[in-house]
């Protein structure tokens, strides 16, 4: 009977062995459900380093192309913009004041210029009276009268070329102030519509995790200009992202199979196939100084309500009907 109970015990030992080296032999792996495709949101840039998320669409929600999904706190920019609005009337009508003034000071400059010439011509006429007809006193005055008019002319030469630079010059700074009012009207716009996020395809909300604590985002906190806020996917391609660890990463071969449990769908037990794998290492942060691998599991499920963000397990090595 002791030989009988020993053999019965050396048989159980050795399927146990045997059990838990098949074990041993699959690959537990964490995965999450990501889209292929999707319209991030991020933080934009603003006046401050740090910006406010004032209003979100909530998780989950199907955001229609157009809607508005993520708001942030515009700060002083509607302010600005009403009185960039506002300095740029005053602008213009300070345009068309200064180019009026200017062409009456050009029209007085271009009288005044033609008056002299007019002037000079008369002044040439009695200069040119010999000496032999007129007295000593008349002869030299038309010769110094000759020579006012030909001061006169070029002062008022002068004068309207001055008026002429001084109105160029005037008319050009008012053209530049208007320019840059404009610009930045255009910028203080761009920077507030900047502000109000609308999706531009339909899909679910979804809320992205804070880069540094790994919160959820929500409505109030402040962002740094690029962090990501929130994303709606395209649910056409859905596929299970999950990172190996480099010490298994050699049991990882393309194409290989893998049986998938959504942790929603415990009942529901799927098959993936693994179609793209990391060459690089990366370090994931919030498990360590660990290096791991990036891989991708493609899967088929027809009939199950699936949102991007969910948590899989995936067993590979597993038989499909284990």
């Amino acid at each position: 009977m002791l030989i009988k109970q020993l053999i019965k015990t050396s048989l159980v030992l050795s399927l146990s062995i045997a059990s838990y080296a098949s074990v041993a032999q699959n690959l537990l792996l964490s995965g999450e459900l990501k889209a292929s495709e999707q319209q991030l949101f991020y933080a934009p840039k603003s006046d401050n380093w740090r910006v406010q998320v004032q209003w979100m669409m909530e998780e989950g929600e199907i955001a229609q192309q157009g809607d508005v999904v993520v708001v942030f706190d515009s700060g002083s920019i509607a302010s600005e913009i009403e009185q960039d609005e506002v300095s740029l009337e005053a602008a213009k009508e300070e345009l068309v004041r200064v180019t009026t003034s200017n062409e009456e000071k050009q029209i007085e400059a271009e009288f005044n210029f033609k008056r002299t010439e007019l002037l000079l011509q008369r002044a040439r006429i009695d200069a040119a009276i010999p000496q032999a007809n007129l007295s000593t006193y008349d002869y030299q005055k038309n010769q110094l009268e000759l020579e006012k008019a030909l001061i006169n002319k070029q002062k008022s030469s002068e004068e309207l070329y001055q008026v002429k630079t001084a109105n160029k010059v005037a008319h050009s700074k008012q053209l530049l102030t208007i320019e840059q009012l404009e610009t930045n009207l255009k910028y203080n716009k761009t920077q507030l519509a900047s502000m109000s996020i609308k999706a531009q395809r339909t899909g679910p909300v979804l809320y992205a995790n804070h880069p540094w604590n790994g919160e959820k985002a929500f409505v109030g906190m402040t962002a740094q200009p690029g962090w990501k806020i929130a994303e709606i996917p395209a649910m056409s391609e859905l596929y299970i992202e999950a990172w190996v660890h480099e010490i298994d990463y050699q049991k990882l071969k393309l194409d290989q199979p893998a049986q998938l449990l959504f942790d929603a769908y415990l009942q529901q037990p799927l098959q993936a196939k693994l179609t793209e794998i990391s060459t690089q290492p990366e370090e994931r942060l919030q498990w360590g100084k660990d290096a791991y691998f990036r891989a991708r599991f493609n899967f088929s499920a027809s009939g199950l309500k699936l949102l991007p963000g969910m948590s899989a397990k995936l067993t590979i090595g597993a038989s499909a009907d284990e």
